[in-house]
């Protein structure tokens, strides 16, 4: 039977860190009361020496104590957050009166985080029946976007079905590319084997992948960075135009709740090369012919424009650092954009 809306519901929405929402965003949205970020666990490994555990410290420490340690050679490991983790968030959430939660997490092909939240939603006060938790399969900003979709539509419909749709057909229509410069930042995670990490350094393979099916899929292997970039652009621009072309024949697109336009780009992220990301995001814009962005990275703007340029809406907050749980086994440099 579903669940039938009642005027006096209260829904949460929860998520973890490897949506990739910018700190600040999450900052804003967490002081409205209904939102909830589960920090993933990331600790950094140095052989005869203790480990090193990052939590409790803050954005800017952690994403410095990535990249130092990408720099030096060190294990960077993540796991994820434990069912009593997830059980005390849902608690909290319920003494504050909240009647449901609805939980969207990395795709449980990548991590088991959803079934953390699974057993964590069994041992909360709210049970099973109170928590709706989603497999997004997907990772970074495409389901980063849904979770601001669905916050959006509480708005509007307090209706944790509806919520859950949504969340769902945005993560299912969201398209993402990423680019990683080297494999080493994955060999050291056990992601690839050391043999294809050595093949990949030998022949300067810089893969560019995506997510299909809830699992990581590398689409090409190019050999020099400059290629890797070009055809990055290429088929993000690709990813713009299909989606444009798909809304246009199918008119149940714009039902998402202050969903954009379709065949945009909603989430740029990137490895300690933000200005590189801004530069990549820019020559998108070019080749769909909307013009350049005047863009700073790592803050927000509603809209800018230089001297010959187009005048752009920029999404706040659209630039972000890929977050330590994924950036962690991408390395530095790496690059990723989502299309919706």
């Amino acid at each position: 039977m579903g669940h039938e809306n009642n005027a006096k519901d209260r829904i949460a929405v929860v998520t973890d860190s490897a949506a990739a929402l910018h700190p600040e965003l999450v900052e804003r949205l967490s002081a409205r009361g209904n939102f909830v970020v589960v920090p993933m666990p990331v600790t950094i490994r140095t052989p005869g020496a203790e480990d090193r555990s990052l939590q409790g410290l803050g954005a800017a420490e952690v994403d410095e104590a990535i990249m130092l340690a990408h720099v030096m050679g060190q294990t960077v490991s993540t796991s994820g957050p434990a069912p009593g983790a997830f059980a005390d968030v849902y608690d909290e959430l319920a003494s504050r009166g909240f009647t449901h939660v609805v939980s969207v997490h990395l795709s449980g092909e990548l991590s088991g985080t959803v079934e953390s939240a699974r057993t964590g939603a069994r041992l909360s006060r709210l049970g099973a029946e109170g928590v709706s938790v989603v497999d997004s399969r997907t990772v970074a900003g495409a389901y980063g976007y849904a979770v601001l979709r669905a916050l959006e539509l509480l708005e509007e419909d307090p209706n944790p079905e509806r919520v859950v749709e949504c969340m769902r057909r945005v993560c299912e229509r969201a398209t993402l590319y990423f680019y990683i410069p080297t494999l080493d930042a994955l060999r050291r995670g056990g992601r690839v084997s050391p043999a294809l990490a050595m093949v990949g350094q030998m022949f300067q393979i810089k893969p560019i992948g995506t997510i299909s099916q809830g699992k990581l899929t590398y689409v090409e292997r190019p050999r020099t960075a400059a290629r890797a970039l070009d055809r990055f652009v290429e088929l993000t621009v690709q990813a713009c135009r299909e989606h444009r072309h798909a809304a246009a024949l199918d008119a149940s697109t714009d039902a998402v709740p202050g969903s954009d336009t379709p065949g945009e780009v909603v989430a740029v992220h990137h490895v300690g090369n933000a200005a590189q990301a801004v530069q990549l995001y820019e020559r998108v814009q070019r080749l769909l012919g909307e013009g350049s962005l005047s863009h700073s990275a790592g803050t927000s703007t509603g809209s800018a424009s230089g001297e010959g340029s187009v005048a752009l809406n920029i999404p706040e907050f659209l630039v972000s650092s890929l977050p330590p749980v994924l950036s962690a086994h991408s390395g530095l440099g790496a690059v990723a954009m989502v299309v919706y």
